[in-house]
């Protein structure tokens, strides 16, 4: 009895969550919702972040101008950001599964690796921030909608992890059908708590149309725009064949601009991500006295995984 009525109430929660979450109100004609391609929206979107963190006060303001993790010097991760005109108003990650795992990782080895074991191909969506002056006008949704869209559609990966702060579970749990990955911890690298949780994506466009019904200004189901198309206002491809996907990652360019010549990040890479990293980068572009990947046996389950990502993301072609 006591587990029914406990089940009733998290029911009545989340219905109540859902509601003042309003996903159909979210403006289609004020942002520009695209995929970070060079150094000024790089560096919107690690300022953004680092500012956001320093706020919260999870973040040494003296830690440097930008926010930059790991993740986001590898081939799998994508970074998204919102304008309004000039202006951005907020940013995430996506991060593909590889054999430099994901952040989630650190935090969460076990569960994620149980994931792994049944066949999961994951994604992780981090390094959320949004501009305080632009919350609450539907910027998160934007970049949820743009994301879903990217790991279903393009990415085709099954399950989603996040890590986030546990004042946040019921709402991802009411408004996303995510569930938990275990109890909460102490972040690896923030001076904050973190709770993991798991969403299977391909229950979410349906779980998405039965419970958020209102149609959006465009008159279409929030669900319906990431599994179909995408809303004016996110200019992101519908689909990319897997040789293309490859003219979405960070160019040669960016990559010696923001993780070499404005900060040490490559020094401070772990010997794996640093060994899976040279892998792909040309030695033109890794080329410089901070960067000595080590010799790394890699398992053939790592081997497995990164002969996947080669297929989907550059096709035989090295990124440069």
């Amino acid at each position: 009895m006591v587990n029914v009525l406990k089940k009733f109430r998290t029911r009545l929660i989340d219905a109540k969550i859902r509601t003042r979450a309003a996903l159909h109100e979210t403006r289609l004609d004020k942002f520009r919702v695209k995929i970070a391609t060079n150094i000024d929206e790089y560096e919107d979107a690690f300022r953004l972040l680092h500012m956001a963190y320093v706020y919260q006060g999870i973040q040494d303001i003296k830690s440097g101008y930008m926010r930059i993790t790991p993740q986001h010097v590898l081939p799998e991760t994508t970074v998204f950001v919102v304008y309004e005109g000039d202006t951005i108003a907020g940013t995430m990650t996506v991060t593909l599964d590889s054999p430099a795992g994901l952040p989630l990782d650190f935090d969460y080895p076990d569960e994620v690796r149980q994931l792994r074991s049944q066949g999961a191909r994951m994604v992780e969506f981090g390094s959320l921030a949004i501009r305080q002056s632009f919350k609450g006008g539907g910027v998160t949704n934007l970049l949820t909608m743009a994301t879903f869209h990217w790991a279903i559609n393009i990415l085709h990966a099954t399950d989603l992890v996040i890590g986030i702060n546990p004042a946040a579970e019921a709402w991802y749990r009411a408004v996303y059908n995510f569930e938990l990955l275990g109890s909460s911890k102490t972040h690896a690298s923030l001076s904050a708590p973190v709770l993991g949780m798991h969403c299977r994506l391909d229950e979410l466009v349906d779980f998405l149309n039965a419970k958020h019904k209102k149609p959006l200004a465009s008159g279409i189901l929030f669900g319906h725009h990431i599994a179909n198309q995408m809303p004016d206002c996110i200019a992101i491809p519908q689909q990319v064949s897997p040789q293309d996907l490859v003219r979405w990652k960070l160019s040669r360019e960016v990559f010696r601009d923001i993780f070499i010549s404005k900060s040490d990040h490559i020094k401070n890479l772990d010997d794996r991500t640093r060994a899976y990293l040279s892998r792909w980068r040309s030695e033109a572009t890794t080329e410089c006295d901070c960067f000595r990947p080590p010799q790394l046996v890699v398992s053939r389950e790592d081997e497995r995984k990164s002969s996947q990502n080669e297929n989907k993301l550059k096709m035989g072609h090295k990124c440069q």
